[in-house]
């Protein structure tokens, strides 16, 4: 806990001592870049505002703004000092309007001058890649070849989102302790779809300012809004995934509320595990779904059954069996769930072929039903830490019986694997907890 707790340091305040130097180049080498001043007016509106209208992407706690149109649109017209300036200031500004009352005032400073110092070097070594693509600052009614705009440009949105990804990535991954290339992907493919609005846009405003000069900064105010429009939209999309996924959870709590804190714990732990097998990121992407949806096919059991005391009978097992079969087509009937089905089937299976539905045998199932049937086994020994999630039919034990059980199954009813993977997940957060 302490050696990331202090990597995480370490790498934010090099970003603020790496963000403050880069500003203090800038205003030392700005100076006549300042002449157009009511233009530089205009750009602080933009980007000011553009920081006040974030879009939410709950799904990836995270909010993403037009602000690159804007400033790309102020580097192109004025050059990287002006640029790294006005953008400083501008963001700093809306970050304290926009969240000064969700943070005490010491976080948000913290959080306001990672984000400004995040953006100012990104902008650094965007400014420093349009250079080397032979990039030109340009002037309101001059003459350009395009050739020196277009490719340029892109060359300079890809590497300042880019940029932006990555550190962001590096900030989120050692906050919370995390594999480094989980969040690297999932911040560039949204830098992906970022820079398919970004650049044209910034290829658009070239063409405004040469043409109409401070009239073409204010034209460019509609291409931002289309812009905003267009991220918008692909943020409902990935919500409407999430809420599919908790509309499922509901429902199985509605028929079975014990399996409230069952379905989260098991999603919780199943991708714990996940990460420390190291597993591929296609997997890591939808383990904590398949956690949750894993008892999704159990809404088609009494409720009798489920909480019944004492021994069930023959009748009863036949029926609790076909739960991973029904959940599995449940789910496949909505296509971006599709890679999680296999996994919801086959999360009782057993390497001894004991298992059910099919009776698979080891190498046969996917490692991440392996996960999920480690997971789900766990919590349902130890019951969870609230008394109303224990199971009536089933004494709960303690952490270290579970343990043990997991242990003596590994190879017969567990992947021994996954086992030992969940041991050194549990043996890294009893450490944290003793440090």
């Amino acid at each position: 806990m302490r050696q990331a707790s202090k990597a995480f340091t370490q790498f934010k305040y090099s970003l603020y001592i790496f963000g403050f130097l880069i500003l203090t180049a800038a205003a030392i080498s700005g100076r006549q870049e300042f002449r157009d001043f009511p233009e530089l007016v205009i750009f602080f509106g933009l980007i000011f505002f553009a920081e006040l209208l974030p879009v939410n992407v709950p799904s990836l706690m995270a909010e993403y703004t037009m602000t690159m149109p804007a400033v790309l649109a102020l580097f192109a017209s004025h050059g990287a000092s002006a640029t790294i300036l006005i953008t400083a200031v501008s963001q700093f500004a809306a970050n304290l309007v926009a969240h000064y009352r969700r943070y005490p005032l010491k976080s948000l400073i913290d959080l306001s001058l990672y984000n400004v110092c995040n953006c100012v070097v990104s902008i650094a070594f965007a400014s420093f890649a349009y250079v080397l693509a032979g990039g030109v600052t340009l002037q309101a009614g001059g003459e350009v070849t395009w050739s020196a705009v277009v490719f340029p440009v892109l060359f300079w949105v890809f590497t300042c989102t880019t940029t932006n990804a990555l550190l962001l990535a590096t900030f989120v991954a050692l906050l919370y302790r995390e594999p480094w290339r989980i969040h690297a992907i999932q911040q560039l493919r949204w830098t992906a779809t970022n820079n398919l609005v970004t650049g044209p846009s910034g290829i658009l405003f070239a063409y405004l300012y040469l043409a109409y000069g401070l009239h073409g900064i204010l034209l460019i105010i509609i291409p931002f809004l289309m812009g905003r429009q267009a991220l918008n939209q692909y943020a409902k999309q990935l919500d409407t995934y999430r809420e599919t996924i908790t509309t499922l959870g509901i429902y199985v709590q509605h028929f079975h509320p014990y399996t409230k804190g069952h379905l989260e714990r098991v999603a919780d732990i199943s991708d714990k595990i996940a990460k420390q097998l190291g597993l591929p990121l296609r997997s890591l992407f939808f383990i904590r779904d398949a956690g949750l949806l894993h008892d999704v096919g159990k809404v088609g059991v009494s409720e009798e059954i489920l909480d019944k005391v004492g021994a069930l009978s023959e009748e009863d097992w036949a029926l609790i069996k076909q739960h991973p079969a029904r959940g599995a087509e449940i789910i496949s009937q909505m296509k971006h769930l599709e890679p999680i089905v296999p996994w919801v089937r086959g999360h009782h299976e057993r390497p001894d072929g004991k298992g059910y539905p099919d009776g698979l045998k080891d190498g046969e199932i996917p490692i991440e039903a392996a996960v999920i049937a480690v997971a789900d086994a766990y919590d349902a020994m130890t019951g969870g830490p609230d008394e109303k999630d224990k199971r009536v039919y089933r004494v709960p034990l303690t952490k270290d019986q579970a343990i043990d059980q997991l242990r003596y199954g590994a190879g017969t009813q567990f992947d021994p694997r996954v086992v030992k993977a969940f041991i050194q997940v549990m043996a890294h957060e009893e450490l944290e907890r003793g440090e």
